[in-house]
């Protein structure tokens, strides 16, 4: 337990400092009690400190526990929002890739890019251009477009707009938000149509993504690839579905 210096002055910006240090790691989730303990300010000037801090985004609820919220996170920098969600999702995507043989990526929503923030797999993840830290325009992929479905309308066009050819802006913005809409409709899954690579088997790869949005308003999703005539899209779509979905539970 790390236990914060107490104030020295009454000041709110010694107390909400002294909130921010009582938590050990990022994404630790203290109750009133716990952080009034570790902070030594009285339970009920405490409480009185979180609500306004929630309000202000330095922390964030979740039931009667608190975590640090995306003002604070800021102040950190993304990477600790990044390894907590590789953390989280270590032992999912593993399952994940147990269960279908698919190559497994865990992207996350940057600006108008798909990052990729992990990535596992058998003898087919070698043939595939994918690596750990690239970043590829999100309306691009299965994962990337699966995570632009999650915002509103309004969001995709400032953020892709960049990333369109420019002679063609208008007619992909239409089809890339018909397509988001269909992926709205079809419990968030995204798929991609088979590409054609230097590779064994049928030499095409197939790919289908599902995203989540965590409170701190990061966005993630996991993404599968596979060779199209061993993959099973009715089988493994669930499988992805439910796997975002404990992902979402484990942040």
């Amino acid at each position: 337990m790390k236990l914060a210096a107490t104030p020295t002055r009454e000041s709110m910006l010694a107390r909400v400092t002294a909130v921010v240090d009582a938590y050990g790691t990022p994404h630790e989730r203290l109750g009133l009690e716990e952080l009034a303990l570790r902070t030594g300010i009285p339970r009920s000037t405490t409480h009185r400190i979180l609500v306004e801090m929630v309000d202000l985004d330095w922390l964030v609820r979740q039931g009667r526990e608190y975590r640090l919220g995306p003002r604070a996170l800021g102040t950190i920098g993304p990477d600790a929002t990044y390894a907590h969600a590789r953390m989280a999702a270590a032992d999912i995507i593993l399952e994940l890739y147990l269960r279908t043989g698919m190559v497994i990526h865990l992207g996350a929503l940057q600006g108008g890019h798909e990052y990729f923030l992990d990535k596992i797999g058998g003898p087919f993840a070698r043939i595939l251009r994918s690596r750990v830290g690239m970043r590829v325009p999100a309306h691009r992929g299965a994962g990337g477009r699966s995570m632009l479905a999650l915002l509103e309308p309004e969001e995709v066009d400032p953020l892709v707009g960049k990333n369109l050819t420019p002679a063609g802006d208008a007619q992909e913005l239409d089809a890339l938000h018909t397509e988001l809409a269909r992926i709205r409709t079809a419990h968030g899954i995204a798929y991609d149509s088979p590409t054609r690579i230097a590779g064994p088997g049928s030499g095409t790869v197939v790919s289908l993504g599902c995203a989540i949005r965590v409170l701190d308003g990061t966005v993630l999703s996991l993404c599968l690839a596979g060779e199209t005539e061993k993959v099973s899209l009715e089988r493994v779509a669930p499988l992805v579905r439910k796997a975002a979905d404990d992902l979402a539970a484990a942040i």
